[in-house]
């Protein structure tokens, strides 16, 4: 039986087959190597070029990022890392975006040292997961055009000097006589007849001194 022949050597591609191979396709541009600066305390500074981005980078002597600012066609971006960040400004501190995201492991203060304005078109959601307290000189709280709802699982104390509900403000009437004089001062000359034609449908009579209803 013939010998089969020998396999034929590995030809090399053409010259131009080899050289389209290494070249950069179409719009793409090669990356200069990075560029390390390194200091005296050990950290470094590194500059890269990537395409359409520049980026600047601080690394720790273990080769954490700290610092890193990346030129991008959308603008800067800047990115910091460290186990405490201050920012002082000695007039105005000023931010301004679409999304605004702050995000705190523990706890979180906020001191203001005059007023606080807050201003949301939109709804506002405040959940605490143990509880909540509002202290203040005076409370008020109104909705327009809406109403107010509470709910509670348990009790609802209201404890106050008067708890008035739909009455007169203060000082408060101290007979029947006292209040249809303010109501008919109130509601004019022409609801005084009809006061007076109710009297002896009050509860307790004209000389009761303690109106039911009015505290």
């Amino acid at each position: 039986m013939p010998d089969a022949p020998d396999p034929l050597p590995p030809q090399d591609p053409p010259p131009q087959a080899a050289a389209a191979a290494l070249a950069p396709a179409p719009g793409a541009a090669l990356a200069a190597p990075a560029r390390v600066v390194p200091l005296a305390s050990g950290r470094s500074i590194e500059i890269a070029e990537e395409s359409a981005e520049e980026r600047i980078q601080i690394r720790a002597a273990a080769g954490q990022l700290l610092v890193s600012i990346r030129l991008t066609d959308e603008g800067p971006v800047l990115s910091l890392s460290g186990a405490s960040l201050e920012i002082a400004a000695a007039k105005t501190l000023s931010l301004s975006c679409d999304t605004l995201r702050i995000q705190a492991a523990q706890d979180a203060a906020v001191e203001v040292g005059g007023s606080l304005h807050e201003r949301v078109r939109g709804s506002v959601v405040r959940e605490a997961g143990r509880s909540a307290r509002t202290t203040a000189r005076e409370v008020m709280l109104e909705a327009s055009p809406g109403g107010v709802e509470i709910r509670a699982n348990d009790d609802v104390d209201i404890v106050g000097e008067r708890v008035r509900l739909n009455s007169e403000d203060p000082p408060m009437p101290l007979s029947w006589e006292e209040f249809r004089a303010r109501q008919a001062l109130a509601e004019g000359p022409g609801q005084r007849s009809a006061l007076v034609a109710g009297e002896d449908a009050a509860p307790g009579g004209p000389d009761d001194r303690s109106p039911r209803g009015v505290s």
